[in-house]
């Protein structure tokens, strides 16, 4: 069983100004709860033990909140020095040797459901997989396809405005993704091949799709209700709803 979390927390949150401009995006409050605390509420609910929280913009503002222990999650800090010139594969990077015994990857701006993750973490029984769900044709979103079986066939990031185009009967990731130990080990590898190449400005789910052949990567499939990516005010609106 999984006994690790790592959550990516790095961002500057642009998009959510003025909310962003004093505190990071993670500690967004959604009906008085900030997302950061509703994430490690839920990992309470799992087998984790253990939780490194990747940081960058206003870190002293999480490390402050959060502090070393969680109830009963011990909680540790990555510090991303380059937070404002660099995406979520940097992050990533950064913590890649805890990829190698498996762990819950969680991007930092996810409010979502205890039960979701929990399922998903006992169902899928030593596979990797994102928690996605049906694609709802919103932009820049992480795009999946996959075979009967739901294993995953692409991976594409949308952009350029392409949403219009794509099929509705495909699935969209959650932000959510659980890592097994060996598919960690060649995400880690992957990780720093695209490093060492100075590809530092991407998204990890790139990463994911150039080697999606590589190895076995699932989808576990979710429900719309079950988390909001909060990346703009309106998605504050949104959860505040959906969570209500």
């Amino acid at each position: 069983m999984i006994e690790n979390a790592l959550i990516l927390a790095a961002g500057t949150g642009s998009r959510l100004k003025p909310l962003t401009d004093h505190a990071p995006k993670c500690l967004t409050e959604i009906n008085g709860v900030p997302i950061l605390e509703n994430t490690l509420n839920n990992l309470l609910y799992t087998s984790i033990e253990r939780c490194t929280i990747v940081t960058g913009y206003l870190s002293d503002a999480i490390q402050d909140t959060i502090g070393s222990r969680y109830n009963d999650i011990i909680i540790t800090y990555l510090y991303n020095e380059h937070y404002a010139n660099t995406n979520d594969m940097f992050s990533l990077w950064l913590a890649r040797e805890i990829l190698h015994a498996g762990t819950v990857l969680l991007e930092g701006d996810i409010f979502f459901r205890p039960e979701t993750l929990k399922m998903a973490i006992t169902q899928m029984d030593r596979k990797s997989c994102y928690l996605a769900g049906k694609y709802n044709g919103k932009e820049n979103e992480i795009l999946i396809t996959t075979d009967s079986n739901n294993k995953v066939r692409s991976i594409e990031v949308l952009r350029d405005n392409k949403a219009g185009e794509i099929k509705q009967s495909n699935y969209m990731s959650s932000g959510m993704l659980i890592i097994q130990d060996t598919y960690g080990k060649y995400f880690s590898e992957w990780l720093i091949e695209f490093v060492n190449n100075k590809k530092v400005n991407l998204l990890f789910d790139d990463v994911l799709s150039t080697y999606v052949t590589a190895a076995n990567l699932y989808i576990f499939e979710i429900q719309h209700n079950e988390w909001v990516e909060v990346d703009t005010l309106q998605d504050v609106g949104e959860a505040e709803r959906v969570f209500a």
